[in-house]
């Protein structure tokens, strides 16, 4: 750990002890809202500062902050992210997605593509194969959302700036030009920027596939929102509205329950 630490200060222009030229940057998020799609850009315009992302988190909530580095996908709440001690110059954005869509999108992940990674993953594949879609998202609302929920809460609560992935679908470059480049000083090269972003996008991810052309076993399925409109029935609805329809209210998604 220490060699790794010590690798990235040199890259970054740390040394042992001067001050970063450039803020520490956090890409704080949760899962099925872009975290890959931010990821590769980041991949490809600063690997060299990027500190990898692990299990639960640990290392952002269980190893010290490295002074300059980017951390990409940080899966914490506001409450978890002011708990660790980060440089005075630290940058954050905060990317949060329709937990309608979330939802669907996770369906289709944990049915179909995300690697079997640990047991749970397996049980979970096995539980959805055994139920229909409908009772499949209503067992994700009921067991998987509540972490999901609790994240778009905390961040919403303490009135943070919430990017919504929505919007990145619609204007990436206008919006990662206006965060990563001003806010988080990423310092890279504007057109070499520019080449990453268009090399990300769903078109050039999935061989020419137009967003809205579903793939199940795809990672990048469809690339549109507002999907969860095809999957919700009457129960799905009921159910979601129950335990999650105030978290619309809180993020903007939604005015009122009436939808």
């Amino acid at each position: 750990m220490l060699d790794t630490v010590r690798g990235l200060r040199h890259l970054v222009g740390l040394g042992n002890s001067a001050p970063s030229a450039l803020p520490t940057v956090f890409h704080v998020t949760h899962h099925k809202a872009g975290s890959q799609w931010i990821n590769r850009i980041f991949h490809a315009l600063t690997y060299e500062r990027m500190v990898m992302p692990e299990v639960e988190n640990v290392q952002f909530l269980g190893k010290p902050i490295v002074q300059g580095a980017v951390y990409p996908t940080v899966y914490v709440t506001r409450e978890q992210f002011d708990s660790v001690a980060v440089p005075k110059d630290s940058r954050r954005f905060v990317v949060v997605r329709d937990i309608r869509d979330t939802l669907v999108s996770l369906y289709f992940s944990l049915r179909y593509t995300h690697p079997v990674l640990h047991e749970r993953i397996q049980n979970r594949r096995s539980a959805l194969a055994e139920l229909s879609p409908e009772d499949g998202l209503v067992y994700l609302i009921e067991t998987q959302l509540t972490g999901i929920a609790q994240f778009q809460w905390s961040w919403a609560n303490a009135r943070e700036e919430l990017i919504r992935y929505e919007d990145l679908l619609e204007r990436d470059e206008e919006i990662l030009a206006r965060v990563l480049l001003r806010k988080c000083r990423l310092g890279v090269d504007p057109g070499r920027f520019h080449e990453v972003v268009a090399a990300n996008r769903f078109e050039a991810r999935t061989g020419g596939r137009k967003p809205g052309q579903e793939d199940l076993g795809s990672h990048e399925r469809k690339g549109v929102a507002g999907d969860w409109r095809n999957h919700f029935t009457e129960k799905v609805t009921k159910a979601f509205k129950r335990l999650y329809g105030s978290v619309l209210i809180a993020t903007g998604y939604e005015k009122d329950f009436n939808w």
